[in-house]
């Protein structure tokens, strides 16, 4: 069997921008904090990482209560503006029909792991039409460490059984060392990762179908 297993920003949906904007105003307003957003500055690039780390340096006792209301103001930010401006947030195209064919093979399962919070991964995957009530999914909201997300996607993906081969999707330096510590295959999306397989977008479905073995 094998897994294959998919980030949501900048892999599956072109939110990046729209995504860091909202979640550096979100932190502001409930925290008073101005932050870094570059995510590579961070030890866990992950919405809960980020802003556990943030909280840590500024001394923060109530880390729980305070991340909840984070979280609760960057989902209110973000429906809203996916209510306004729709066409913030896109499907990186090509993405839901490589999901769709790799859903159909007999031989793969399909899993989500992603560093942003439940409710906001699900919106944008909901905005660009991927069902995910069909993959194994994980998020931020289920821990900080990416590895421990992509392992918790995989359990869910799989259902019990084992995976001879493991491959993910990913646009983000972060998601090319958390494939390599887990020893998945890494296929990079986009132009922010050097690596020898690359691709700009996912149109190129029986191309990266036959990359991955299947037919």
């Amino acid at each position: 069997m094998h897994l294959v297993m998919f980030d949501i920003d900048g892999t599956l949906v072109d939110s990046a921008g729209f995504d860091t904007q909202l979640y550096v105003q979100a932190v502001k307003s409930v925290l008073g904090v101005e932050i870094d957003s570059d995510w590579n500055a961070y030890e866990h690039v992950s919405d809960s990482g980020i802003l556990d780390e943030v909280m840590r340096d500024a001394g923060r006792g109530d880390r729980a209560a305070a991340a909840a209301l984070v979280q609760e103001r960057f989902v209110g930010l973000v429906r809203e503006s996916l209510r306004r401006a729709p066409a913030a947030v896109r499907e990186i195209a090509g993405a839901k029909r490589l999901v769709e064919r790799l859903l159909e093979a007999p031989d793969v399962r399909v899993g989500v792991a992603t560093g942003g919070w439940e409710p906001t991964a699900k919106l944008k995957l909901a905005h660009v039409g991927i069902e995910v009530a069909r993959v194994g999914f994980a998020s931020s909201t289920d821990a900080l460490q990416r590895t421990s997300i992509m392992q918790l996607a995989a359990e869910r993906a799989m259902r019990g059984a084992p995976f001879e081969r493991a491959t993910y999707f990913g646009d983000g330096a972060w998601d090319k060392r958390a494939s390599a510590a887990l020893g998945y295959d890494f296929i990079a999306v986009g132009r922010a990762v050097s690596h020898p397989v690359v691709y700009a977008d996912l149109r190129e479905t029986d191309e990266i179908l036959a990359r991955l073995g299947v037919s």
